[in-house]
């Protein structure tokens, strides 16, 4: 199968695409610089249920940095929350569990009957509780292969 050059020099090259290189590398890190590995103070911003590329449901949060060097970035919370092929139900406790760590409500009041709309409604209430209570957590972030990993380490009021 040849490729068409063509096509993709008139949709994607020419000095369009050699101007925003140039924007490019004079902006280099911008937006798109990774977060060093380590802990750091935040807030949570954003809780609730998405979806995945794939289609499966998803916790997803927005953690925003409160101070040091990286403040006002953000860090970002992905967890897929249904059972796998296999029928594993991993995933769904590894999500508890995460949410748990956040200490936001006692652990018997988060969790999972299979309704996802209640389950979306208890992600919104966690958030809306840490906002109103301006909580504020220590999250440890790592890479771990070609996944971020968010740790909750400490909690202040």
């Amino acid at each position: 199968m040849a490729i068409d050059f063509d096509k993709w020099n008139e949709q994607f090259g020419g000095e369009e695409a050699v101007k925003a290189l140039h924007d490019a590398e004079q902006n280099s890190g911008g937006d798109f610089t990774e977060l060093p590995d380590g802990e750091y103070l935040c807030k949570l911003e954003k809780l609730e249920l998405g979806e995945s590329k794939k289609g499966q449901p998803m916790i997803k949060g927005m953690f925003r940095i409160t101070e040091g060097e990286h403040k006002k970035q953000c860090l970002f919370y992905n967890q897929v929350f249904c059972r796998n092929a296999a029928g594993s139900a991993f995933s769904i406790k590894k999500g508890l569990d995460f949410l748990r760590s956040l200490q936001i409500f006692d652990d018997a009041e988060v969790d999972f009957d299979g309704d996802y709309a209640k389950f979306n409604d208890l992600l919104l209430d966690m958030a809306e509780e840490a906002e109103s209570a301006g909580l504020k957590f220590g999250i440890f972030k790592c890479k771990d292969g070609e996944y971020t990993r968010l740790e909750v380490v400490e909690w202040y009021d």
